[in-house]
């Protein structure tokens, strides 16, 4: 099941829309793409969940990770818009609704050309520490999420380790 990230940027907001799966493969570009808009001064990213399909947790922890940007003292808010019953399942199932700001009545986008993200990674170090990251941010955010994903960063932790001593041999 593919799935596409499409972005765009106005004064006010980075907006995203995930159009069938949500995944660790379109999760790296949106974050990139965020962390840009973020880093020259936007502090609001709006997540359109209308045409997806579902979430996997490195896609929602990728979301809960821009909770924690600040730049300049000002926190990033997140919102997610047009939540689909199957994407709040998966959410609900991470405790994401607790921290960002979830509208499941229907929402419009403004007018703006959303262009669609490449997917996939070339760098297996830099897809592994997406992958990390996106775990710590969940269970930074929700307790529960520890006992689930702890073994996982775990070994994720010691496959960046690996990762880098094969880079340095």
């Amino acid at each position: 099941m593919a799935g596409h990230v499409e972005v765009a940027r106005t004064k006010e907001a980075v907006y995203v829309r995930v159009t069938g799966l949500g995944n660790f493969n379109n999760a790296g570009p949106m974050r990139e793409y965020c962390e840009k808009a973020i880093e020259e001064g936007l502090r609001s990213v709006i997540v359109d969940l209308g045409p997806c399909t579902g979430l996997d947790s490195t896609f929602m922890g990728t979301l809960m990770g821009f909770i924690g940007f600040e730049c300049s003292g000002d926190l990033v808010a997140v919102s997610v818009v047009n939540a689909t019953p199957t994407s709040m399942r998966a959410m609900n199932s991470l405790g994401l609704p607790k921290i960002l700001h979830v509208k499941v009545e229907p929402v419009h986008f403004p007018e703006c050309k959303l262009e669609v993200l490449r997917e996939g990674w070339q760098d297996k170090k830099r897809r592994t520490l997406l992958i990390r990251d996106a775990h710590i941010a969940l269970m930074q955010h929700d307790k529960e999420n520890e006992a689930r994903f702890a073994p996982f960063v775990s070994a994720l932790v010691k496959e960046v380790r690996a990762l880098e001593e094969e880079r340095d041999n």
